[in-house]
């Protein structure tokens, strides 16, 4: 039944026939199915100094399920798409909360408002069992421009259908495999004695004639059946002032540290290559194949790392109202500041902590610039509008060594309401104005850019018209 291809017999001569035996039409089936039952009961209590002591409570049931069927010839890998698997799983919860809010202070001198919150919750999943978590916060007005907040919480995520029940698929990263002699390893083959020892006992010829052929390496990700929750513990200080002499201003500023024990995540497959190469970590070789020394495949399925520890800050500025000729300026200056991010992944008799502040992690690409800072100069008149905004994200650096600089963009939209018909909105605008060149990222698998924290190259040019129907029936 071969119907012959000739790709070389000119303008013409390949035929439908030839086409339709080479291609196929994929047709792919899933099916998501929730059911969902809640009971919900609020209300107040009884009369505290501070106000009425507010409590509600609550049930809810769940069911998820859910499947995927890919066509029969993706699933036998015969389509030059990426290969997947047939899969299916469900799981159900239940659930029952508490929370209460208790206004202990109201109108008085040091408290405008003094005010406790509390709550519990309990579940009990079908796949991954049951456990209880409590918060508490504190919000607290010394008077009336000031306010003070504190929380703390624990958390708790069960893994997802597609985490637990997801098949194993494949995606090319882009990787510099160490034992190469033209890596671009920060510790490679030629300026490692133990990454050399480590590669020649993994295969690779000691004569250090191995070159890697392609950068792109397969990565074999999907779910994981074993797979517990996670849990968290976070805290979170933080205050508002609004000064009642400059109405419209107000500075905010909030600090949190979040600590994840279990997080469910991939170990990047530059980890795993590197903590097998450096450290002959046996966990990590056992990710790692090779074919007569030659990288071929890195093993990346999901599992419950020892944890993530992170913590920061965010400031906000905002001034708005401003009387400006015939119309009203807004400034919004906003800013999140990271401190720490460490994730920690297991390796053989103990743990490994990885500091990713101010890192770039290639693929998937993942950005964790130290400083990313958004300003706002938004103008509204009558019938006009104008808005210019600054994006800042801080420097970063790959795992190579190479580092992305800081980049400044800029926006700018003009709007026009018409006033012959005030349900409409035109406007246009241009993101990236000054064509802020974007910084390359060698180990990125996107055509060499971090898509993350950065624009596409180039400038970014959109026209919009917003219908409000509501003003017009």
């Amino acid at each position: 039944g071969c119907v012959p291809f000739n790709m070389f017999g000119g303008a013409g001569s390949i035929t439908q026939e030839m086409i339709n035996y080479v291609t196929f039409v994929q047709r792919d089936s899933s099916r998501q199915t929730i059911w969902d039952v809640t009971a919900n009961l609020s209300g107040s209590l009884f009369e505290l100094p501070g106000g009425p002591l507010g409590m509600a409570v609550g049930l809810e049931y769940r069911d998820l399920s859910g499947r995927f069927d890919p066509d029969p010839v993706v699933a036998a890998g015969f389509s030059s798409d990426i290969p997947a698997q047939p899969t299916q799983g469900s799981y159900s919860v239940k659930e029952a909360y508490a929370e209460v809010s208790a206004p202990l202070l109201s109108d008085v001198p040091f408290a405008d408002l003094l005010e406790l919150t509390g709550a519990i919750r309990y579940f009990d999943y079908s796949t991954s069992g049951s456990d209880t978590t409590l918060k508490a916060g504190l919000n607290w007005k010394p008077y009336e421009d000031l306010r003070l907040r504190a929380s703390w919480a624990q958390g708790f995520r069960a893994p997802s259908i597609g985490e637990l029940f997801g098949t194993a698929s494949r995606f090319d990263q882009n990787l510099s495999d160490p034992c190469s002699n033209d890596s671009t390893a920060a510790q490679n083959f030629n300026n490692n004695a133990t990454v050399r020892a480590n590669c020649i006992a993994a295969g690779v010829p000691a004569d250090g004639s191995y070159a890697q052929a392609n950068p792109q390496i397969s990565v074999i990700v999907g779910g994981n059946e074993n797979l517990a929750p996670e849990t968290s513990k976070s805290w979170v200080l933080g205050g508002v002032w609004s000064p009642s002499f400059m109405g419209g201003f107000s500075v905010e500023l909030n600090w949190y540290k979040i600590e994840v024990e279990g997080a469910i995540q991939t170990i990047n497959a530059t980890t795993t290559l590197a903590n097998c190469t450096l450290i002959a970590d046996p966990a990590a070789c056992a990710l790692v194949t090779r074919v007569n020394g030659n990288l071929t495949q890195v093993s990346g399925l999901l599992q419950n790392i020892a944890g993530i520890d992170t913590k920061g800050f965010d400031l906000n500025v905002a001034y708005s109202g401003i009387d400006v000729g015939p119309g009203k300026l807004n400034l919004t200056w906003n800013n999140t500041f990271l401190r720490n991010y460490d994730v920690i992944v297991p390796v053989t008799g103990g743990t490994q902590v990885i500091s990713r502040e101010g890192t770039e992690q290639g693929a998937p690409s993942q950005a964790f610039p130290k400083w990313k800072s958004i300003g706002i100069v938004d103008w509204n008149g009558a019938n006009f509008g104008a808005t210019v905004t600054g994006r800042y994200v801080s420097k970063l650096e790959e795992s190579n060594g190479n580092e992305l600089n800081a980049k400044f963009y800029t926006d700018l939209q003009l709007r026009w309401l018409p006033g012959f018909a005030e349900n409409f909105e035109f406007a246009v605008g241009v993101n990236n104005l000054f064509k802020t060149k974007t910084p390359g990222c060698i180990t990125c698998e996107t055509n060499n850019f971090a898509i993350t924290p950065h624009d596409a190259p180039g400038r970014y040019l959109y026209g919009k018209v917003r219908v409000k129907l509501a003003d017009i029936f």
